[in-house]
């Protein structure tokens, strides 16, 4: 009701057009996933810290962020939903393990992992920033998703098995 009212349309019309709930809400989370993959291309050759900085501005107070957060919250069981949700995060995991392999030199398994650090990282950090309002400010939380991202490059420039 809320979206045919705000579209200017009839809610018969949005279903007949959609169908179902189901249906709007999956073409809507299509519109959203392409609109986020358009979003998120990295720069040439800018450097992990440099895509790390765009991509929390890209979900910092993006309608965008806030939609696919509020769907998982709110459906999170459902199959489709899960399933947007995780291209998501596999499209910025492979952008991010890209440019980490551009700049350490580390490829496959141990440039995805440290991916997946970041983007982990990143999304506890999104979250956090929801709840936690008062002991830390947005910088704060920035300057933690960059730090994290400096130790995991630190780490990754190091030749593999020599520790922390």
């Amino acid at each position: 009701e809320e979206i045919a009212e705000h579209a200017g349309y009839g809610q018969a019309t949005v279903f007949f057009h959609f169908k179902t709930k189901a249906g709007l809400l999956e073409a809507c989370l299509d519109e959203a996933l392409s609109r986020a993959k358009a979003n998120l291309v990295p720069a040439e050759n800018s450097g992990t810290i440099d895509l790390i900085q765009r991509l929390d501005r890209a979900f910092d107070n993006s309608t965008t962020a806030d939609f696919f957060a509020r769907m998982l919250v709110e459906f999170g069981d459902n199959s489709t939903i899960r399933a947007v949700y995780a291209d998501v995060h596999e499209h910025l995991r492979q952008l991010i393990a890209a440019e980490l392999t551009r700049e350490t030199g580390v490829e496959g398994r141990r440039a995805y992992l440290a991916a997946a650090s970041i983007l982990a990282m990143m999304v506890g950090i999104h979250a956090e920033q929801r709840l936690e309002l008062t002991r830390f400010t947005r910088s704060d939380f920035r300057e933690m998703l960059i730090e994290v991202t400096r130790l995991v490059l630190s780490d990754l420039k190091k030749p593999a098995g020599t520790g922390p």
